[in-house]
């Protein structure tokens, strides 16, 4: 489940993927440029050279890491291109390696950060994951929430609030659970 997706959302998946990956590849674009200007345009040449080739992506698998290679490559040809010009360039070939590796891990922590809430969201009592969903999941207002079950607005806002704050015990536990199942499996 893709929390940011809408449900109601009937677009092309390919489009759907590629407009959740674009905080995360812009991200990586920064870290690698250190310029906004230039991040944008490498992330419209990046958007350009994805909708083109997107017959080469495999769906289910992982759009924004895709993303980020074509987006490497034309960070590298405007390094190239900037590099006939009389500047220098912001990062050398191993920093450049050290940032990829820090946004894999990052993004790698954010995999792994959803799934955890997917699965305490599954977690829910049916009436909080209820709610979850229809506020959260397919966007409707407290509103539209409240009308479509009975309730008032307030009652939909306070159920909100105790949901959220069982899924950020549920996260932390679970959390917990696999920071050290995967500490004592390293152990000799």
């Amino acid at each position: 489940m893709k929390v940011l997706a809408n449900k109601n959302d009937n677009s092309d998946p390919f489009e759907s993927e590629l407009r959740l990956a674009q905080v995360p590849v812009l991200g990586f674009l920064m870290r690698l440029t250190g310029n906004r200007a230039d991040s944008h345009d490498l992330l419209q040449l990046t958007n350009i050279t994805a909708w083109e080739k997107q017959g080469a992506y495999t769906p289910g698998t992982n759009m924004v890491a895709w993303m980020c290679s074509i987006a490497r490559n034309h960070y590298r040809n405007h390094i190239s291109q900037s590099n006939r010009k009389p500047t220098v360039p912001l990062l050398d070939s191993d920093v450049e390696k050290m940032v990829e590796t820090r946004h894999i891990e990052r993004e790698k922590e954010e995999t792994r950060k959803r799934r955890l809430l997917h699965l305490c969201i599954e977690d829910l009592p049916d009436r909080q994951r209820k709610f979850v969903e229809a506020f959260y999941v397919e966007g409707k207002s407290l509103e539209d929430v409240a009308l479509d079950n009975g309730v008032k607005a307030n009652a939909v806002a306070q159920l909100l609030y105790r949901a959220r704050q069982n899924l950020i015990k549920c996260v932390k536990t679970k959390s917990h659970a696999e920071l050290d199942h995967d500490s004592f499996s390293e152990l000799p």
